[in-house]
């Protein structure tokens, strides 16, 4: 897989638990960081390891954007998502901004980039279990 940049998320089948955000798991604090990163953030312990986050998210605030950038046609949706495992970063949200709301929760999605051809990523709104 050809990606927008191999830097920021897995693919399916790239670590355990794929696709998502990279990031890093502390077996010192047990605390989860954003990015590979050599030494945990929080209690500096060096015994980290890479592991697959931000499969679920929920949105703390958000906002459109009307000047195309990096391959997104305007207008778009950028927003401050809040991790399942506690990070927090900014993202792009494919969704319309007149049916998100603060707290609703999102999946993490790849996405093909017609124009580029790569793969890429954004969260999408998840949508609720009719079952339950």
């Amino acid at each position: 897989m050809d990606k927008t940049n191999p830097n920021l998320f897995y693919g399916a089948g790239e670590v355990p638990g794929a696709p998502g955000l990279k990031g890093t798991r502390c077996g010192g604090c047990g605390r989860a960081a954003l990015l590979e990163v050599p030494v945990c953030p929080v209690c500096l312990s060096r015994d980290v390891k890479p592991v697959c986050i931000g499969k679920r998210a929920t949105l703390t605030r958000f906002s459109s954007v009307f000047h195309s950038a990096d391959g997104f046609e305007a207008p778009y949706v950028i927003g401050q998502i809040l991790t399942e495992e506690g990070p927090s970063t900014f993202a792009p949200i494919l969704a319309d901004a007149a049916t998100l709301k603060q707290g609703m929760p999102l999946k993490f999605s790849l996405i093909e980039r017609g124009v580029t051809g790569k793969t890429g990523f954004a969260y999408v709104p998840q949508v609720p279990d009719p079952g339950g």
